[in-house]
């Protein structure tokens, strides 16, 4: 009986030694993103994380021990053999998700969770994600990795196999009382409610809270919960309450609608990944966006803004539809859901203005292309469009190259016409086909060297569209689709906040100053145009002067809300704020969670179950 206790907790203590490990590797491999923390946090990492490592272990030595009483019935379950490959089978996700989870931190700023089994549909472009990653190393060292560990167990499990006889029945019996014990270590201890990523959760830091989650057993409950998500997990209040303070803060009663119909050229251009932090930023001796920082003093700039949310798939619809974006989950990624979406382009095609949509990669990205489908777009031109000697950069055609056709294709297009154009080149991996302005290979030096190019590019366009001869006619919006965490700061929210501005020939040079959101461009842009804007809910008119400012944005599984007066970044598994600033109180926490469960509910809402506004 001893050799197969030491063999249950040997085997135990294997795996909490192999999450100690991989929570090492976390550490170290996300350094840069723990600056601020000190002794406590790292020590806390360790202490708190340990639970949830515990857990873990439980999840994975639960089959053996159902081997192990086999075993003393069946001869087959006392083999080596039956033990190595069942290891090794698991080893290999696990050590997959630990060396996925920090790369993937250092990229998106949060663990690795079930959003990103999305885009391995799309092959091409989740290799174009990862490909400034050291893959082959990578790769090297999950197979050494790999190889290492399975050799240790399988020296491990024949030194102990098979086991002595011993009394059967007897034996059965405490096998079975060690099978009611595990449970304790997988749901966490004995309290009431079993262990979750809050469990772990122990700083104002939330660099040392990500750290502290187990990266296997989070992912694992990130898939879990997204097939099981039917209901809303933030109702924190009545929903009549919070659908009160929701139509409080837009304000819906003022909502200035007219439909005089000014009829302009509009070219929105969505910026990836433009962040306001490289604005009026010199970096290693070069100014990062000179174009943009002159482009702005020649229109309405609104230096306030914050994104939506933290992906593409997220800003895309919060520009287009005015929609918020969600925690833990994307409505372009349903397109049950996203078909309900009111559009720009479909306001403006109900206008008979030509709509296309113009970007360098593939659209079927994320579930993007569906979305788009519903917009009534007469043209969609994507990588397909252009030679394969022109796309040269992994996710397809730079910039550069998509702005000669844009520029060449303004001369050809019907009018009036609403046309957006998406960018890529200053996506991960930060390639340009230029000769790099910014020197160094760190993601940072390669990030703002891209926004340098594509700066660049933009200004070059700008340029080329004044010399139209309807620019007066003409209306140029430029916004990002979502923020970055590059370059870095300590202040989560500016990771959200991105610039927007209107040009146009008879556009006069303004600067607003005042708290907006990126859902506020559609019905900025159609109330700047004296269209009705009605039919986009969730997004207002910055410009009116009943506007009520404040920007709500959402990330992994919490949001940040800010307002004239305060900002908080809130965190839904901890349940409180990781970040705030300013004037914060109870309201101001209380109007920012009511707004999530107001916003999520319409999502779950939209769809087979029948909303379409």
């Amino acid at each position: 009986m001893k050799s197969r206790l030491q063999f249950i907790f040997g085997y135990f203590f294997f795996w909490i030694i192999l999450s100690f490990a991989g929570r090492v590797f976390f550490l170290w491999i996300t350094k840069k993103a723990g600056i601020g923390a000190g002794f406590n946090e790292w020590v806390g990492v360790m202490w708190h994380g340990a639970r949830m490592d515990l857990s873990f272990a439980a999840y994975l030595t639960a089959p053996v021990l159902l081997m192990v009483i086999a075993g003393i019935w069946i001869p087959l379950f006392n083999h080596h053999r039956v033990y190595t490959v069942y290891s090794t089978l698991v080893l290999i996700p696990v050590v997959l998700i630990i060396i996925a989870d920090a790369n993937a931190f250092n990229a998106w700023g949060y663990r690795l969770d079930a959003s990103a089994l999305s885009y391995l549909k799309n092959p091409k472009e989740a290799w174009a994600s990862v490909a400034h990653l050291p893959v082959i190393w990578l790769l090297i060292g999950f197979v050494v990795v790999i190889v290492l560990l399975s050799y240790f167990l399988y020296k491990f499990f024949k030194g102990v196999l098979p086991f002595a006889p011993f009394n059967r029945w007897a034996l059965t019996v405490v096998m079975l009382f060690l099978c009611a014990l595990i449970i304790v270590p997988l749901r966490g201890g004995f309290q009431l409610a079993p262990i979750n990523q809050s469990s772990v959760y122990f700083s104002s830091n939330n660099y040392a809270n990500q750290s502290a989650l187990n990266p296997v057993w989070n992912f694992i409950h990130s898939v879990r919960l997204k097939n099981e998500l039917v209901s809303n997990p933030y109702i924190v209040m009545d929903e009549d309450i919070a659908n009160k303070i929701t139509a409080e803060l837009f304000n819906r009663n003022s909502q200035i609608i007219t439909d005089t119909a000014i009829r302009k050229n509009i070219i929105l251009v969505v910026w990836e990944s433009f962040t306001a932090k490289v604005l009026d930023k010199v970096y290693k001796g070069v100014e990062i966006t000179p174009g943009f920082n002159r482009l702005k003093n020649e229109g309405i700039y609104f230096d306030n803004i914050y994104a939506t949310g933290d992906r593409t798939d997220k800003g895309i619809v919060g520009v287009l539809s005015g929609y918020p974006a969600q925690p833990i989950n994307s409505i372009v990624k349903h397109p049950d859901k996203s078909r309900t979406l009111p559009m720009l382009t479909s306001s403006f095609g109900q206008k008979r203005y030509f709509t296309g949509f113009y970007y360098g990669g593939e659209p079927e990205f994320a579930n993007i292309k569906s979305y788009l489908l519903h917009g009534a777009l007469n043209e969609i031109i994507d990588i397909n469009h252009f030679d394969k000697a022109d796309r040269n950069s992994k996710w397809g055609a730079h910039d550069g190259v998509v702005m000669k056709y844009l520029t060449n294709r303004l001369g050809t297009l019907p009018h009036p016409f609403f046309i957006t154009w998406l960018t890529l080149s200053s996506h991960e991996p930060y390639e340009i086909p230029e000769r790099q302005i910014i020197l160094g290979d760190d993601d940072e030096s390669k990030f703002l060297n891209s926004i340098h190019y594509t700066d660049e590019v933009i200004n070059q366009f700008v340029a080329s569209c004044r010399k139209l001869s309807d620019w007066n006619n003409t209306l140029i919006v430029i916004v990002a689709d979502h923020g970055h965490r590059l370059p870095p700061d300590s202040v989560v929210s500016k990771n959200f906040k991105i610039p927007l501005l209107i040009l146009g020939g008879n556009v006069q040079p303004k600067n607003i100053d005042w708290v907006g959101s990126q859902t506020d461009v559609a019905a900025t842009v159609l109330g700047y145009l004296g269209m009705s804007h009605a039919e986009f809910p969730y997004s207002r008119n910055i410009l009116e002067p009943h506007y009520r400012p404040w920007a709500w944005y959402s990330f992994n599984n919490g949001f940040g809300f800010t307002t004239m007066k305060g900002q908080i970044v809130y965190d839904n598994v901890g349940r409180r704020p990781i970040y705030s600033t300013g004037e914060v109180d109870t309201q101001l926490i209380n109007e920012g969670r009511a707004l999530q469960q107001v916003f999520y509910e319409d999502f779950l809402k939209r769809g087979d179950r029948g909303v379409k506004d």
